[in-house]
């Protein structure tokens, strides 16, 4: 097989640092921001609203020649009786597909915007999506003659289009209502753990926290490495029992599928069985190191399922295949690697810590034999609002290209998992941007 590019390794994973002093008069990171200021006003225009998306990725598909299919995969209401937040369906929840799921190619799925607060993923899956469609050039070609791609560029459009005192104020959460009734537990039941029951959101500005009064998920909790679990086929006391114990409800157990999104997701993954599995998130602020105090851009992980799971239901056991563990490595290493550009910010990448979370999408997907990669890109709606969208952009789509091409001309596979393991864990983290120097 031909292979598109070379990866030249180095011996270790080594950075480039920039010596600074630790008194506090230094400032907190390079660059010093741009940060967010209590009480300023955000940005927010140059995000997609849900219509904008779904016109743009019409558009796209429309001169795409063929080579992109949109389909939609479900709707954010469809959700077992008691669910729904209306009578509507809800908004369409899109999947962008590039090829199918034929089994002698490789297979990517990518989300984006699980949490409706991070838009910057969405436009990077966007500006993805837009060259994947309208490119006639070779590089896209043999990517596409051997690698077949599906994004979903946004996940929580409930979330993505919420307001707050007639704003448009994007949240974390999905906009859904804890019902035991409706679904034959008794009214009292103990509602998931990841369940937001006054519909609130933190902020950096606003004295650090609004109320928009809308209950709702943290959808990226509510997956379960059983992906054929339904809550309301289960055992209604055996649910009980668990949901009404702290010791049970919590993160080290799988999500319970109350929600539409995610229920939708898994079933994209199950129709597409990807080799390789991208989530697109964002996070805080963090410096690369004590001696080095450049803005982290971007923290990538191939290890969130730690243990193996045995379903509390059903006694079944999963666990991460080795050689799938081994692919997620070289997967994060080729992304941070592609991001090296001598001592500057955009390469001052870390890695997120080893965890436990198999009621997260990518806990439940690596559990389900996909090599995940997670990426998370510095700032959020309310601590960043549009500023560095063009560089936080790159730091998404660049590496997603490489990895493409890795994957198309089998290159991925010459990657040393060390580079990954050598690269920085995440540390320094800046909890207060504003009481910079």
């Amino acid at each position: 097989m031909k292979k598109l590019s070379k990866v030249i390794l180095p011996t270790t994973f080594a950075l480039a640092v920039t010596m600074s002093s630790s008194i506090s008069a230094d400032p907190q990171s390079t660059p010093n921001g741009p940060y967010i200021e209590d009480d300023q006003n955000i940005s927010l225009s140059s995000f997609m609203s849900n219509g904008e998306l779904y016109e743009k990725l019409h558009h796209l598909e429309s001169v795409s020649n063929g080579k992109m299919k949109l389909e939609i995969a479900g709707y954010s209401n469809e959700s077992p009786d008691g669910y729904t937040t209306d009578d509507e369906q809800g908004f369409p929840l899109y999947v962008a597909k590039f090829g199918d799921n034929d089994p002698d190619k490789k297979k990517v799925l990518i989300t984006s915007q699980i949490h409706g607060n991070e838009q910057v993923g969405t436009k990077a899956a966007v500006d993805v999506i837009q060259k994947l469609a309208s490119s006639s050039g070779k590089e896209v070609k043999e990517i596409l003659d051997e690698v077949s791609i599906w994004i979903m560029p946004r996940i929580n459009p409930e979330g993505a289009d919420n307001f707050y005192e007639d704003s448009w104020y994007p949240t974390r959460y999905t906009h859904q209502t804890w019902n035991p009734e409706e679904i034959g537990l008794a009214a009292d039941t103990e509602a998931p753990w990841y369940y937001n029951e006054d519909g609130s959101e933190r902020a950096q500005n606003n004295d650090g926290r609004v109320v928009y009064g809308i209950p709702g998920y943290d959808e990226n909790r509510d997956y379960n490495p059983n992906m054929d679990f339904a809550i309301e086929d289960a055992d209604k006391e055996e649910v009980a029992e668990r949901l009404n114990s702290r010791s049970t409800n919590n993160s080290n157990y799988g999500g319970y599928y109350v929600t539409a999104e995610a229920r939708t997701v898994t079933s994209v993954f199950k129709e597409f069985q990807p080799d390789v599995y991208v989530d697109l998130h964002h996070r805080g602020f963090n410096t690369l190191s004590d001696e080095d105090n450049r803005s982290v851009p971007l923290q990538v992980a191939a290890v969130v399922a730690t243990q193996e799971y045995v379903d509390p239901f059903t006694g079944q056991t999963y666990e991460v295949d080795e050689d799938v563990q081994k692919l997620a490595k070289q997967v994060n290493a080729l992304t941070a690697l592609s991001l090296q550009k001598g001592n500057s910010h955009f390469g001052a990448v870390q890695k997120y810590p080893d965890v436990n979370l198999p009621g997260t999408a990518l806990g439940t997907f690596a559990l389900n034999d996909a090599a995940i990669m997670l990426m998370e890109i510095k700032g959020q709606s309310q601590t960043l609002g549009q500023k560095q969208n063009g560089m936080l952009k790159e730091t998404v789509t660049k590496p997603l290209f490489e990895v493409f091409k890795g994957l198309a001309d089998g290159s991925i596979h010459e990657v040393d998992t060390q580079v990954y393991d050598d690269i920085p864990e995440s540390t320094n983290r800046i909890s207060d941007p504003t009481t910079r120097d």
